[in-house]
């Protein structure tokens, strides 16, 4: 029995006789279920309420609910860290200790739209979900396209010519130079074995080139790791107040990296040319999220994320949040479906089509009886509850 337990900590996502009441009523009673590698499962109940199982992974922690059993995320007992979470008196500290702590799980909510800003165009908001990893990599793709070398396209034919997976590796590559939208153009140039492949690739990437202000995109990458770096110090603090010592050496050090921001980015030059850096980064963005749905083949509709929160589709706010969940690298993705039953065949293929190009857990919430029955094998397995 001990073993199986253990089994179960090293798995992504672990329910172990798992319950949860809210307020005198038992909404969620001795779920057991293992999350592990690509799969896709979904939880079924008729209650609505099952949507606390979503809110486990943002904000709602702190709501009036009792947990019981055990929740394993990468070996830790989610449980005991919420109740340890819960003891701390400001929620703005323990918001930020929950977001470091399960911070490869990104949870989509019964109604994405609550997620927005309603008085805010969508395309203006993206980049609040994207952590800042995920950005220094873009911009990061941003200056390889900019600053392409002859050397780098000749070590791009290399490794093609030697890649088991040739597609797989022109997609990741024209990811990495941030031309994702040509890696079709990219592999025919490549497969083609022509003796005039370096050229060729050559004029593609550089004619993709936008003549961006690099220097602006670099300050704003090294921001990003700043804030990463920052971050990251804040983490251990969160660590070392869950178990209730003093971390005096990572304060200093926070405190040191602080000043040294301020002296690094605190300036004129810095706060005038963040917003148009930001603004390309936006773009870079949305520019990834069209090209998703180009490789998997679904519609996109354009211009569509121009709008306000209310004046979009919900389902393409389902895929909005499922592409920036890829972008983001994250291991876990929960999908409430409660309110929107109807949409879950459609949500879950195009996030099946993601998956092809990268590894993730997906996890649905659903009360459609109809959609539990499996009969189109959309999931691996079903949990009733």
């Amino acid at each position: 029995m001990q073993q199986a337990e253990n089994n179960l900590k090293n798995s992504l996502l672990s329910f172990i006789d798992f319950g949860v009441e809210s307020g005198e009523s038992t909404v969620i009673n001795h779920l057991n279920l293992e999350l592990r590698g690509n799969c896709d499962v979904l939880i079924h109940s008729r209650n609505k309420n099952i949507s606390i199982i979503s809110g486990l992974f943002v904000f709602n922690i702190f709501n009036d609910i009792k947990l019981s059993g055990k929740l394993y995320h990468n070996g830790t007992d989610i449980v005991e860290l919420i109740n340890k979470i819960r003891k701390f008196r400001i929620n703005g500290n323990r918001i930020g200790m929950t977001a470091h702590l399960m911070g490869d799980i990104f949870s989509i909510p019964s109604n994405p739209t609550d997620l927005f800003d309603p008085e805010i165009k969508v395309s203006n908001q993206v980049l609040d979900f994207i952590p800042y990893q995920a950005r220094i990599e873009i911009l990061n793709a941003i200056i390889r396209r900019e600053m392409i070398k002859l050397t780098e396209i000749r070590d791009i034919i290399r490794d093609f010519d030697a890649a088991h997976d040739k597609m797989a590796y022109t997609i990741t590559t024209s990811m990495n130079f941030g031309v994702l939208h040509v890696n079709g153009e990219m592999y025919k140039i490549l497969i083609s074995g022509s003796a005039d492949r370096e050229n060729l690739l050559a004029s593609l990437i550089i004619g993709e080139k936008t003549g961006v202000n690099l220097a602006d995109i670099v300050m704003l990458r090294d921001y990003y790791r700043y804030r990463l770096n920052y971050d990251s110090l804040t983490g251990e603090i969160y660590k070392a107040n869950i178990e209730r010592r003093h971390d005096a050496e990572t304060h200093k050090m926070q405190k040191s990296m602080k000043k040294m921001g301020k002296k690094d980015f605190d300036f004129m030059g810095f706060r005038i040319a963040r917003p148009y850096s930001e603004g390309i980064l936006k773009k870079e963005i949305l520019k990834i999220i069209k090209n998703y749905a180009n490789l998997t083949g679904i519609t996109y509709i354009e211009g569509s994320y121009e709008n306000f929160p209310a004046d979009i589709p919900v389902l393409e706010l389902y895929k909005l949040m499922i592409s920036i969940a890829f972008i983001t690298g994250k291991n876990i993705l929960v999908i409430d479906l409660s309110i929107y039953p109807a949409q879950v065949k459609e949500i879950a293929e195009y996030a099946k089509r993601l998956k092809t190009l990268q590894n993730m857990a997906c996890l649905y919430l659903c009360t459609d009886e109809y959609v539990a029955r499996n009969r189109d094998k959309i999931f691996d397995k079903v949990v009733n509850l």
